[in-house]
Order: structure tokens, then C-alpha cells, then sequence
């Protein structure tokens, strides 16, 4: 029986990325820097989607800087594409190496305590789950793929240093539960549009009104944890990355739902800034209309 074409396509990744895995961080980011050449001056989802969100949420920045902003996060969302040749076949050890600077607030280390990490679209999030799984006892909330040979890929990579993967349903939420409450850590990526059903409300973005979910606000009710937000940029120049774990207002999470809505935006919005062209641009955050909406009022 043959293969199917999307099982064909990954193993076919599979062989590229074990390829890969053989050069340097370096040479990984120099091929992500002529990936996002091409990327930057075709037309594609990538480009498209990152100019739309960067020439709506920075519209004080003339054309030049939108232009150069826009070319470096392609850039980045190329490094994201390669470096997953490092991250998911390189041996642990000599990945974590390469995180060469760290800033972490002494909070987050106090093992007896449940911690919740609150981990936006910045930098590596991928390496981010393979730090986490090294120092905490990690569930990670995840989105299975639609394929089964894709999904056990994925699944494969992301829990090979024993991190806990569990998927975005119900029965996923009861095992993080009871994880946090046997003072485990867990990750969670909050930027992403919620699925229909979810609790969800509409707050301010860098702006503009996106639908956030209210996940971690459920969850640190139903806890004691500490919340953090946290990321790992990359140094472009040095081939290294640097690790930032900042700890969040409880108090502000657990507020009502607007509130805390408002609260987890403004401390995205905040802690992106340092490196905003880190950003996953590309990811459409808002609404079509709002996009739209912006388009017709330039005209």
C-alpha cells in the first residue's frame, strides 16, 4: 500500500531536518537569512500576514522602519523553521548549550511551588519547552495535528526530555490540573486565537480589541501557582540565545475576566518590546475586520 502524500511530506522532513541537524547554529541562522530573503519579496502567507500586523500595530513608524521590522521578523520566522533541526535531534545537552545568558527572577525558583509559565510567540518556544522540561516537571498544553504520522512527530520531539504534552480538551485540562496541584510546572503559549466554545473575551492588543483566552486565569484560580512570563531570543550575530523568566501579579490574572484579560495583553505587550522583531508577526492575532478595517481607512 503507498504512502499517503502528507505522510511522505514528513518523513521527507524528517531526513531534511536529521540532515540539518548535522551544521551549526550558525550556519542554520545564515540559511534562514536567504530563506527570508525570498520569502520577504514573493507573495505568501508569511510576508502577507507580517506586513499586515506590523503596519497595523505600528503605524508612528514611517515606511522605511515598517519595511526593516518587517524583513527582520521574517527573518526570525525563518530562524523557527530551521533551527528545529537543532532543537529536535541535536542531544539535549548540546542544545541547552547554547543558551548562553540567562535573566531569571529568583522567584521562579522555588521548587516547591506549582508555576505556571506563561510563554507568548517570542524568540524559541520550542527550545523554551526543552529548558522548562530540564528544571521543572513540565505539562505542555498542545494541539494535535490533524495528521497521526504529523502528530506523533511532533509529539515525539517536544516530549523527548520528558516534557508532559497533553492536548487543548477536556481531558487534557483535568491532567494539567493535577499537575499544577502536585506543584508541577506548566507552559502555555497565551497569544493564540481561542477556539469557538472556550472561555474567551475580547481585550485590548497593542491597541486593538483580540479575542483572549481565559485559560490561565481559570487555572490560577484553581491553584496556588506562581505566573511567570518567559522566552528565549536568539543573537543573530553570536549564534547563541539569551533566557528571560519574569514573574506576573497574580492578583491581576485572577481579577474578572476583562481585567485579567487586559492584565496578560499589557505584560505581552511589555515584555516583547526588547526584541519586538521576535515577535511571531506572521500570526494572524486579530480579527479579519480589524485588518480590513485599517486597510480601508489608509485608502
Amino acid at each position: 500500500m503507498k504512502k499517503n502524500k502528507p505522510e511522505n511530506k514528513w518523513i521527507a522532513l524528517d531526513v531534511f531536518y536529521r540532515a540539518l541537524s548535522r551544521c551549526s547554529t550558525a550556519c542554520l541562522f545564515r540559511l534562514s537569512k536567504i530563506l527570508a530573503y525570498f520569502v520577504t519579496r514573493t507573495k505568501n502567507k508569511v510576508s502577507r500576514q507580517t506586513q499586515q500586523s506590523i503596519r497595523l500595530c505600528f503605524p508612528e513608524l514611517d515606511t522605511a522602519a515598517q519595511n526593516e521590522l518587517i524583513s527582520s521578523s521574517i527573518q526570525h520566522t525563518s530562524c523557527a523553521f530551521f533551527e528545529l533541526a537543532l532543537l529536535w535531534y541535536r542531544p539535549i545537552p548540546q542544545v541547552l548549550k547554547q543558551i548562553t545568558t540567562a535573566d531569571i527572577d529568583p522567584a521562579f525558583n522555588k521548587p516547591e511551588t506549582a508555576r505556571i509559565i506563561i510563554a507568548p510567540h517570542q524568540g524559541s518556544w520550542e527550545l523554551l519547552n526543552l529548558w522548562l522540561a530540564e528544571h521543572c516537571t513540565l505539562y505542555s498544553l498542545y494541539k494535535p495535528a490533524k495528521s497521526a504520522q504529523v502528530d506523533q512527530l511532533i509529539y515525539r520531539k517536544r516530549s523527548r526530555n520528558d516534557a508532559i504534552l497533553v492536548p487543548a480538551n477536556t481531558a487534557g485540562l483535568r491532567k494539567l490540573l493535577k499537575g499544577l496541584n502536585n506543584k508541577s510546572c506548566c507552559m502555555i503559549l497565551p497569544d493564540q486565537r481561542p477556539a469557538p466554545g472556550t472561555a474567551q473575551i475580547d481585550a485590548s492588543f497593542l491597541g486593538f480589541k483580540a479575542t483572549t483566552s481565559l485559560l490561565i486565569k481559570k487555572l490560577a484560580e484553581r491553584t496556588d501557582a506562581d505566573i511567570f512570563i518567559a522566552a528565549i531570543t536568539r543573537n543573530l550575530s553570536k549564534a547563541d540565545y539569551h533566557l528571560t523568566i519574569n514573574a506576573l501579579n497574580r492578583d491581576e490574572i485572577v481579577a474578572d475576566d476583562l481585567h485579567s484579560a487586559n492584565y496578560l495583553n499589557s505584560s505581552i505587550e511589555q515584555f516583547i518590546q526588547t526584541d519586538i522583531n521576535q515577535y511571531q508577526w506572521s500570526y494572524r492575532r486579530f480579527s479579519r475586520q480589524t485588518y480590513q478595517s485599517v486597510a480601508v481607512n489608509k485608502r
